[in-house]
Formats: structure tokens, C-alpha cells, sequence
């Protein structure tokens, strides 16, 4: 039996995640912009991450959007269970309006005030240089060193990392060591003084709705 790819109420699409990112940081920033086929992520660029179920769904969802506004996107990504989709302009109403389109697909009219179901937070003072090498092995874009503190944020579902490592990033010079931002759960590794850990955890755990 093959589905039409019309989305809408009562068929079974789930909203998981709606991550509104106000204004992109540069290093953020640039870490969008690494796998962007158009190069268009930039400093100050709005952003919208929606993670849906089934996973299949987030093609029909990126098809409307882009065809009718003037987002651009770096990330379309459908797992198992799980679709995730990134957009950003330079025109936050653009951002909204995709959004807009995209909750009207599945079936919602207004734009969500959705928190993780899940955040856990580690922090890891004065790491040595063999933890140091054992991190760095997972793919990385700053290197984590020994001496460093470490913060570790997960959340469930995984897109609200990207909020959180944006938030932090405009508080503090932490190091962007790991991102994860589809799957069952999302990973955020940043690195830097035990001084700026603790503030970047203070914000990361305000930007994500806890305490």
C-alpha cells in the first residue's frame, strides 16, 4: 500500500521536537554551515529544528517548506524512527513561516512551547590527557585538553541540543567539542575553564526549561 505523502490530522504524524534559534553565534554558526550545500548559514541567521515521527514525514515537511519560503537548509536527516529537518534565513519571518507551514502539515495551528522530556547534565573537572584523547576520538570540531573542564548535555529528543549549545555560546568561550544532534538523543560536549563550565551549565539548563 503506498502512503499519498499528505501529512495532516488524525494520521498518526507526531511533532517530537520544535527548536526556535533566535539568532545563530558564530561558531554555531559555523558548525551549521559545514555540511550546508549552498554555504548559507551565517552569523545572526535565524534557525527552526523540527524532529517528527515517522521518520519519512520530514521529506514532505521539507519539500513544502523550501518550495514556499526563502529558508535554506543544511540537515534533512530520516532514521528509523525518527525525521530530523534544520532551516535558517537571514529574515526570521521567513523561519516562521515554515514553521508555520510545517505545524500545519501535521496538524497543529499554532507554534508549540515544547521542552526536552529528558536533560541530563554532566560536568568533568581537570580531565587528563588520556580522557582527553578518548573523547577527541568520536568526531570532533574543537579538541578537548587535558586539564580542561568538560560539560556534557544530552537531551531526549535530540534537537534541543542545538538550542542549548547556541544559548551557551552567547555566554561563554567554551570550546564546541561534540555535537549530536539526530537519534534517539542529542550530545553536546563543550570544554573551557572550570569558571565558564559552570556558568555554561547554568544556561544550558535555563535555555532547556529546567531549573
Amino acid at each position: 500500500m503506498t502512503n499519498t505523502g499528505q501529512p495532516g490530522r488524525g494520521s498518526g504524524n507526531s511533532l517530537r521536537a520544535y527548536v526556535y534559534v533566535d539568532k545563530m553565534q558564530p561558531t554555531w554558526a559555523a558548525y551549521v554551515g559545514r555540511n550546508d550545500p549552498r554555504d548559507s548559514s551565517v552569523e545572526g541567521m535565524a534557525q527552526l529544528y523540527v524532529e517528527v515521527a515517522p521518520a519519512t514525514l520530514v521529506f514532505s515537511l521539507a519539500n513544502a517548506a523550501l518550495k514556499n519560503t526563502s529558508t535554506a537548509s543544511s540537515m534533512l536527516v530520516a532514521e528509523r524512527r525518527y525525521g530530523t529537518l534544520e532551516l535558517h534565513a537571514a529574515n526570521p519571518d521567513a523561519v516562521r513561516q515554515a514553521g508555520t507551514i510545517i505545524l500545519a502539515m501535521i496538524g497543529s495551528s499554532s507554534a508549540p512551547g515544547m521542552v526536552p522530556s529528558s536533560v541530563t547534565t554532566r560536568i568533568v573537572n581537570n580531565v587528563t590527557a588520556t580522557e582527553a584523547a578518548l573523547v577527541n576520538r568520536m568526531g570532533i570540531r574543537a579538541r578537548l585538553e587535558g586539564g580542561d573542564a568538560m560539560l556534557v548535555v544530552e537531551t531526549e529528543p535530540a534537537a534541543y541540543v542545538a538550542l542549548a549549545a547556541n544559548e551557551v555560546e552567547k555566554h561563554t568561550s567554551l570550546r564546541m567539542v561534540l555535537v549530536r544532534l539526530h537519534g534517539a538523543s542529542g550530545r553536546l560536549i563543550l570544554a573551557g575553564s572550570e569558571a565558564e563550565v559552570e556558568i555554561g551549565h547554568r544556561v544550558a539548563l535555563e535555555a532547556l526549561g529546567g531549573e
